[in-house]
């Protein structure tokens, strides 16, 4: 795969600067701390939403601003609370309010570092990937009756019965509306997606055996661990998109930049999952390489000019094409 930098692979939301000061610091009064006491301070990160840290005495919170709507701070926070009686690591939240018409969260601040930051410094302890592995195999132990979008207080959305046949609805009405703008995806590697797509989807459909909590962006940009060896995974983060459907989509995000990571990575990864969960595939790798596809046409068909992501998701889709000989 073309290797592209960690922090060049997609573009920032294009209303994550357009949090001023002044609207920080009226949600830190409405949330109810001391603005004169309070110390503000803008996160690196987040490519959807913009977060702040705020600090006051000896508390210390996340006000996290949602380039969406009051639901999805709603949503996010209600599975965050759901979430703290399982064995998932997750921040607190306390609570999901508006300001000005923009919908902010405050969560409880982790005092930790990315996944991705902490690659990025080199010397990674591959203990952490079997801490990741059981961590996911928790969040997928998490079962639904039925499937579709997670929303406020967890209820369904339904608005798909089966994932599978969501995700594949999803790739052929993007590459549809794609065919004339061959400066995002060319004709020919449209085709051969089609072609991987037609003839490869019964992996997925095969798959799908149980409802499971999917996080949709588990990658290292969303996982915080200790700042210090042994390395520790701290807490899973940015739940916004979370959903019921096939797990391994989260696998194919995890490992869509496996050049990252040291070798052997891969087994650690399910041998740590498998300590939790016996149920993940033997053929795992082709089916969460494959459900990744959508989450590339995902970027590939917003509306907005994101050069960053459009190679980056190009990109993708060319080395899945490779791996599977098309």
């Amino acid at each position: 795969m073309e290797w592209i930098p960690p922090k060049e692979r997609f573009n920032h939301h294009e209303q994550t600067g357009s949090i001023s000061l002044e609207l920080v610091q009226e949600a830190v009064a409405k949330f109810g701390l001391n603005l004169a006491e309070s110390t503000i301070r803008r996160l690196s990160g987040g490519f959807m939403n913009t977060n702040y840290l705020v600090a006051e005495g000896s508390g210390s919170y996340v006000f996290r601003f949602y380039s969406t709507d009051r639901v999805t701070a709603e949503r996010e926070k209600d599975v965050l609370s759901f979430l703290k009686s399982s064995s998932v690591l997750v921040p607190d939240s306390f609570g999901s309010f508006e300001v000005q018409g923009r919908a902010f969260g405050v969560i409880e601040f982790i005092d930790g570092m990315t996944l991705e930051d902490r690659i990025l410094e080199g010397d990674i302890d591959m203990s952490v990937f079997e801490q990741i592995g059981r961590q996911l195999a928790h969040i997928h132990s998490i079962r639904f009756s039925e499937a579709g979008f997670i929303g406020p207080r967890m209820k369904l959305g339904r608005e798909y019965v089966h994932f599978g046949i969501f995700i594949r609805q999803f790739i052929e009405r993007t590459l549809l509306n794609l065919r004339d703008k061959e400066e995002r995806l060319d004709a020919e590697t449209s085709r051969r997606f089609s072609s991987l797509v037609q003839d490869k989807w019964d992996l997925v459909l095969r798959s799908e055996i149980f409802h499971e909590l999917v996080h949709t962006d588990f990658n290292p940009k969303n996982i915080l661990v200790s700042k210090k060896e042994p390395t520790q995974v701290l807490g899973v983060i940015d739940w916004e998109f979370c959903l019921a459907g096939n797990g391994l989509m989260d696998l194919g995000n995890f490992f869509r930049f496996e050049y990252d990571y040291p070798p052997g990575a891969r087994d650690v990864f399910a041998q740590g999952y498998r300590s939790v969960s016996p149920n993940l595939a033997n053929n795992w790798v082709e089916v969460s390489k494959l459900l990744d596809l959508g989450s590339m046409c995902s970027f590939l068909e917003r509306p907005e000019d994101y050069q960053k992501s459009f190679r980056t998701a190009r990109a993708v889709v060319r080395s899945t094409l490779e791996y599977f000989g098309y």
